[in-house]
């Protein structure tokens, strides 16, 4: 049996006593002002460049729990203090946004390309969804405008990208686009939807679902691609066939979250059953005359079963755990559908038994080799924030909450 209310204690207790702690403490960089990029196992920060995506998802996170979970003034400073940062050095005079800043918040290099990248729609929707949040909490119409501002110019770049795709010469390898960039846009509209008029918010929301659903979703066997050709084309390569179990989880929550709003009930139930057919493609089966199991969700899928190739493919991430929490929790939420507490309860459990460092007490490791050992000892990086774990944390003790609530006096558990 599965106790919700039990699950649902861990992960308050996990998020307030255990993860909480160690941002507010650790994360802020108090002379260059937002956050370290890069802190250890014992909260040393190291010096480096700023991704701005990572520092607003930081922002976006404290600024929902100021909202969302408790007004305590430490969680609302902390986001501010983030927020500030990108309203001053975040931006070129058009509103676009820079990728990377140095620690002083000055334009800096991508590392990977050596140039300096503007108009990257998932960080400038990102940024969007902050300052949507900053307003929520805050109720300053400032942080209103910068969401809008700040979101327009990032979907008009993202447009702009999109429609030079179906120009680009045939003769030279085609472009491709990322699943994640549609999804933060479409979130950071989610966030912003008291800031738009509703016809306005549905005129903007359409084209972006209907990208999702049309473009990224193979609809054959109901699948989202993480990359995608010129108007959802198929790549027969290892990025083209790959399918992200954390984004899908995440674009499965986003769906959930519109089709409520919309009131589409099948858009609901179709998301909620990605979360469990990934979770049974994810969840690995033990080999047949072996005893032990190779457990956990598996960071990317080939949709033609050929074996990735990517480095890291064998890590096991906390933050997929925490986002299939929370798409499952949603989706049992609003469709009770039957099968979600036995995955629940599976990922429940390998989770708070793998990820938390009973070494610190205060953080989680970010990923874990194939021996269940951390991968490095770093607790922030700027590939991998406080995002996930904060918000899988909180959206699944939300919704068991909510679920824990409609169960008969002295019965804690539906489900195997």
């Amino acid at each position: 049996m599965i106790d919700f209310h039990k699950i649902a204690t861990h992960c308050q207790t996990a998020l307030i006593d255990e993860c909480l702690p160690f941002w507010l403490r650790h994360a802020c960089d108090g002379l260059g002002g937002g956050y370290f990029d890069y802190l250890t196992t014992d909260g040393t920060s190291i010096d480096a460049n700023k991704n701005v995506a990572r520092q607003a998802e930081q922002v976006w996170a404290f600024a929902y729990l100021y909202s969302h979970i408790d007004a305590q003034p430490d969680w609302l400073d902390h986001a501010l203090h983030g927020a500030d940062f990108l309203a001053e050095h975040a931006h070129t005079p058009q509103m676009a946004c820079y990728t990377y800043l140095d620690r002083l918040g000055n334009p800096t290099v991508d590392p990977g390309s050596l140039q300096t990248p503007i108009n990257d729609p998932l960080t400038g929707a990102r940024v969007a969804a902050a300052y949507a949040q900053i307003h929520q909490a805050t109720g300053d119409d400032q942080w209103a405008m910068l969401a809008k501002q700040t979101f327009q110019v990032s979907l008009r770049h993202y447009q702009a990208d999109r429609e030079a795709q179906f120009t680009a010469p045939t003769d030279r390898p085609q472009p491709v686009r990322h699943l994640s960039q549609p999804l933060a846009l479409l979130r950071a509209l989610v966030d912003a939807r008291p800031l738009f008029a509703a016809t306005d918010w549905k005129e903007v929301t359409e084209p972006l679902l209907d990208e999702i659903l049309n473009e990224f979703l193979d609809k054959r066997h109901d699948i989202l691609r993480e990359f995608v050709g010129p108007g959802g084309a198929f790549s027969n390569t290892p990025e083209g066939r790959r399918v992200a179990t954390g984004l899908t989880m995440e674009a499965a929550t986003l769906m959930i979250d519109v089709g409520t709003l919309l009131g589409n009930r099948k858009l609901t139930l179709q998301a909620t059953n990605w979360c469990l057919r990934t979770c049974e493609w994810a969840w690995p089966l033990r080999p047949e005359g072996r005893t032990e199991e190779r457990q956990g969700l598996a960071r990317w899928l080939d949709w033609k079963d050929q074996p990735i190739t990517a480095e890291g493919e064998s890590y096991r991430l906390a933050g997929d755990h925490l986002l299939a929490l929370a798409a499952l929790t949603n989706g049992y939420w609003h469709t009770r559908h039957p099968e979600a507490p036995r995955w629940i309860k599976r990922i429940y459990e390998y989770t708070f038994q793998h990820f938390p460092d009973a070494r610190q007490n205060d953080s989680w490791h970010l990923a874990l080799t194939a021996q269940l050992q951390p991968v490095n000892s770093f607790k922030a990086t700027a590939g991998t924030g406080c995002y996930a774990l904060i918000r899988g944390l909180a959206s699944t003790w939300q919704h068991l909450d909510q679920c824990a609530r409609l169960q008969p006096v002295g019965l804690r558990g539906v489900g195997v």
